[in-house]
C-alpha cells in the first residue's frame, strides 16, 4: 500500500470536517506544544507513575514468607528462631547453657549469610553487638554460630526477663551470651552508657554478648556504634543443601535437580520465606528423596497452609492496623506520610459507617499506636527513600510490605471476603483518584483496576467513568490506571476494547474521548496495536489541543513498546499524507514529540541522544521511515521552522557530544537527498554555526560529511 492510500476500513477520504481559518497559526501552536518541556516532563512522570504502580501491585500468590509446619520436623530447625527438631523439649533452651552437641550440629548445617564474617570480625573487637534483623531471617542461628566460634567456654542464652541495664548479670569467663529479642521498652532505654558499661564487664572476663533485635524495634538514639544491620539472609539453595546433606547421601541430592523441585525452589527464591520455613521445606524434600511423599503434595500443602496463615493474619488485625494495611496495599513503597494519611481517611470512613449502623468502635486516638508497632502488626518495614518535590529531591521514610505479594493479595482477599466494605473502599479510592499528587491518583486507579476484575461493570459505572468524564487531569490518569488490570484478563479485554472504541466517538463528551485516547497507548493498546492505531487515527482528526496531545501521548507509548516502533512509524507515514488536515497535522505533531521527548543512553556518550536519530542509525527499515517523515515535515506548508528547529537541537547535542556527529551526519545526508530543495540543510548548518556560541565544531564535521556524499 502506498503512503497516499487511506488505510482505515470504512473511511472515505474527504475534506476536513473542521476547517481552520489560520493554518499557519495552527502549525505554530503545534510546534510550541511539541517542544514544551513542561508537557514532556509531565508525560514522563505519568508513564513512570503508572509503571511503578503496576510494579508495586504485581504480586505472586504462590508461596509464603511466613512459618508453615507440616508435622514433626525431621531436620533441625536451626536457621530460624529457637526450634531444633520436632520432639517435645528438643529445641534450644529458653535460657541457660546451650548443649555443645547442639552447637556442633548447628555447625554442620549452618549456611552463613553474606555478612557473617563481618559479624565475626566485629565480635572479635567489640564485646557487645546489637544484631538487627527481621523475624524469620535466621538471626538466632547466626548469632549462636558466631558466638560459639568466638568463645571457647560455650554459649548461654539469657533469660527473656533479664535486665541489661541493671549490670547485675554474672558473666562466666570466655563465654558467649545471646539475648534474643528483649522487650521494646528495654531497648529504647538501653543507652550508650549502659552498653559501654556492659562491654567493659564482658571484656574483663573475655566474653561476648549478642542482643538480637527486630528490624522495626526502636533503639536508644545513641546506640548506633553497637548496631550491626544484617543485610541479606543466607542463600536459599545453600540452606537446603546443607540440611539435605545432614540427612542424605551425596547421591540423593539429585532431588534438587528434578524439574518439579526446581520450579518450586525458583518461587521460594523469588519470595524468600522465613528461615524456619526453609528448614521445614528441607525436611519435606528429604521425604521426597526417600519416596515417602510426592513433590506435588509438598507444593500443595505449602500453598494451602500459607493461604490459611494469611487469612488468619488479616482477620486478626485491629481497627487501627487494618485500614493502614489496606492503604499500604495501594501505596506500597511510597512515603510513610502518604500511606498514613490514606489509612486514616479510610479509618474515618469505617468509623462513620459503623456509627450509622450503631456500631462505632473506633479505638483511634492521635497517640494511640506508634508507627513501629503499626508496621510490625502489618508485616511491613520502613526504609529511607527519596521524594521529588517542586523544589528538588528530599529524603523520606518510605514503607513496604516485607512480602511483595501482599499488596495484590490483601486487596483481593478484602474484596472477596468483606462485601460490606465494598462501598467504603470504592468511595475511598474514587476520592484518592482526584488527589493533587500524581502518584496517589495513579496508585488509586491501579487499585480500582484490580478490584474491577471482580465486578467490572459495577466499578466501571461508579468509579472509572466518573473519573474519565470529570475533565480533571489526575482523575483521567486514575481512569487509565484502572484499565490496566482488566485489559490483562482474557474475559474482560474484549469489553475494555469495545468500551474504548465507543468512548472515542465524536458524539461522546470530550473529556471521555481524551481519557480513552490516552489509554490506547498503555497496556490496553499494546495488547491490540492494530485496533489501537486505528482508533488513534480517528481521534487524530480532531483539532482539539487536548485530544491531539492524548493521541501523541499514546503514539509515544506505543512507539516505546517493544516491536511496535515500526508500526507507529508506518502509520505516521499514512497520517502525514492524509486528505484530512486534522490527521495530517496531528501526524506532524507526533513526529515532533517523538523526536523531542524520547532519548537513549549510549555507551560512552556525554549526553542522551534523540532516539529517532539513534534508531535511524541502527536499522535501514527505521531509517527509511524516519527520513520520509522528517522530509515531509521539512516540506509541508508552515512546518519547516519546526523541523529545522528540531534539527538544530540535534546539532547542539552533537556539538557537546562528538560521538553523536557520525549518526547525525548520516541521517542529514539522507534528509538532504530526500528534500526537494537541495542545499537547504547545509544552508541552515552554516547559519547556526555563525550565531554567537554556535555549534561550529559539529557543523564543520557535518558539512564535511555532506560534501563527501555530494562528491560521490
Amino acid at each position: 500500500m502506498s503512503d497516499s492510500e487511506e488505510s482505515v476500513a470504512g473511511e472515505t477520504p474527504t475534506s476536513d470536517p473542521e476547517p481552520i481559518e489560520d493554518a499557519e497559526s495552527e502549525a505554530n501552536q503545534i510546534r510550541e506544544r511539541a517542544t514544551d518541556s513542561e508537557r514532556r516532563r509531565e508525560s514522563r512522570a505519568v508513564a513512570n507513575a503508572r509503571f511503578e504502580a503496576l510494579g508495586a501491585m504485581d504480586g505472586r500468590l504462590s508461596l509464603t514468607a511466613n512459618t508453615v509446619i507440616f508435622g514433626a520436623t525431621q531436620v533441625g530447625t536451626l536457621i530460624g528462631r529457637d526450634n531444633y527438631g520436632g520432639g517435645s523439649g528438643a529445641g534450644f533452651e529458653r535460657s541457660g547453657r546451650v548443649e555443645p552437641h547442639k552447637l556442633h550440629d548447628l555447625e554442620q548445617i549452618f549456611a552463613p549469610p553474606p555478612k557473617f564474617e563481618q559479624l565475626c570480625d566485629r565480635l572479635g573487637t567489640q564485646s557487645v553487638l546489637l544484631l538487627r534483623a527481621p523475624k524469620g531471617w535466621g538471626r538466632t542461628a547466626t548469632a549462636l554460630r558466631a558466638l560459639s566460634r568466638q568463645c571457647a567456654g560455650g554459649v548461654h542464652k539469657l533469660s527473656p526477663d533479664a535486665e541489661l541495664r541493671s549490670l547485675d548479670i554474672e558473666f562466666d569467663r570466655c563465654t558467649g551470651y545471646l539475648f534474643d529479642t528483649p522487650h521494646s521498652q528495654q531497648l529504647r532505654t538501653l543507652s550508650e552508657f549502659h552498653l559501654e558499661e556492659l562491654g567493659r564487664r564482658l571484656v574483663e572476663v573475655e566474653s561476648r554478648l549478642i542482643v538480637v533485635v527486630d528490624d522495626q524495634a526502636e533503639l536508644s538514639p545513641d546506640a548506633g556504634p553497637f548496631v550491626l544491620e544484617v543485610g541479606d539472609p543466607a542463600d536459599v539453595q545453600a540452606i537446603l543443601r546443607k540440611h539435605l546433606l545432614h540427612q542424605l547421601a551425596e547421591d540423593d541430592l539429585s532431588v534438587l535437580s528434578r524439574l518439579e523441585v526446581t520450579t518450586l525452589l525458583s518461587m521460594v527464591e523469588e519470595h524468600r520465606p522465613s528461615a524456619h520455613e526453609l528448614v521445614n521445606l528441607a525436611a519435606r524434600l528429604v521425604d521426597v528423596a526417600a519416596g515417602r511423599i510426592d513433590i506435588a503434595e509438598v507444593a500443595g500443602r505449602y500453598a494451602a497452609a500459607e493461604d490459611n496463615r494469611f487469612r488468619e493474619w488479616f482477620d486478626a488485625l485491629d481497627s487501627n492496623t487494618r485500614p493502614f494495611a489496606i492503604a499500604l496495599a495501594v501505596f506500597n513503597n511510597m512515603p510513610l506520610h502518604i500511606v498514613s494519611e490514606a489509612g486514616r481517611a479510610l479509618a474515618r470512613s469505617i468509623v462513620d459507617a459503623e456509627a450509622l449502623d450503631g456500631d462505632a468502635r473506633s479505638g483511634q486516638t492521635v497517640f494511640g499506636v506508634r508507627s513501629t508497632e503499626l508496621l510490625s502488626r502489618a508485616q511491613a518495614q520502613s526504609y529511607r527513600s527519596h521524594e521529588d518535590t517542586l523544589y528538588g529531591r528530599i529524603t523520606v521514610d518510605a514503607v513496604r510490605f516485607v512480602d511483595e505479594r501482599f499488596p495484590q493479595r490483601l486487596l483481593e482477599y478484602a474484596w472477596q471476603e468483606y462485601s460490606a466494605a465494598h462501598e467504603l473502599v470504592r468511595d475511598w479510592l474514587r476520592e484518592l483518584g482526584g488527589a493533587d499528587d500524581l502518584r496517589v491518583s495513579t496508585r488509586a486507579g491501579v487499585a480500582v483496576g484490580l478490584l474491577s476484575t471482580f465486578e467490572f461493570e459495577y466499578v466501571r459505572r461508579l468509579v472509572i467513568e466518573p473519573w474519565a468524564d470529570s475533565g480533571r487531569q489526575h482523575d483521567q490518569y486514575a481512569a487509565i490506571g484502572a484499565l490496566q488490570f482488566s485489559s490483562l484478563q482474557p474475559e474482560l479485554a474484549p469489553l475494555v476494547a469495545d468500551m474504548l472504541e465507543a468512548w472515542v466517538q465524536p458524539t461522546q463528551p470530550m473529556a471521555r474521548r481524551v481519557t480513552a485516547t490516552a489509554a490506547l497507548g498503555s497496556t490496553v493498546g499494546q495488547l491490540m496495536p492494530d485496533r489501537a492505531l486505528r482508533l488513534l487515527r480517528r481521534s487524530a482528526r480532531s483539532t482539539d489541543a487536548d485530544l491531539r496531545d492524548a493521541v501523541c501521548y499514546s503514539m509515544i507509548e506505543l512507539f516505546s513498546s517493544r516491536e511496535l516502533d515500526v508500526c507507529v512509524l508506518r502509520d505516521l507515514r499514512r497520517w502525514t499524507v492524509s486528505r484530512r488536515r486534522g490527521v495530517r497535522y496531528t501526524g506532524f505533531l507526533c513526529i515532533l514529540q517523538l523526536s523531542f521527548d524520547l532519548v537513549v543512553e549510549t555507551v560512552g556518550s556525554v549526553l542522551p541522544w534523540p532516539r529517532l536519530v539513534w534508531l535511524a542509525d541502527q536499522s535501514s527499515e527505521h531509517r527509511d521511515h524516519i527520513v520520509v517523515l522528517f522530509a515531509r515535515l521539512m516540506q509541508a506548508p508552515y512546518y519547516p521552522p519546526a523541523a529545522f528547529a528540531e534539527i538544530k537541537r540535534w546539532v547542539h547535542v552533537a556539538e557537546r557530544d562528538p560521538q553523536f556527529r557520525g549518526p547525525l551526519g548520516r541521517l542529514l545526508v539522507d534528509l538532504e537527498t530526500a528534500d526537494q530543495n537541495n542545499g537547504i540543510v547545509p544552508y541552515h548548518l552554516s547559519e547556526w554555526a555563525g550565531e554567537d556560541g554556535g555549534p561550529r565544531a559539529a557543523v564543520d564535521e557535518l558539512l564535511e560529511m555532506l560534501d563527501a556524499k555530494q562528491g560521490v
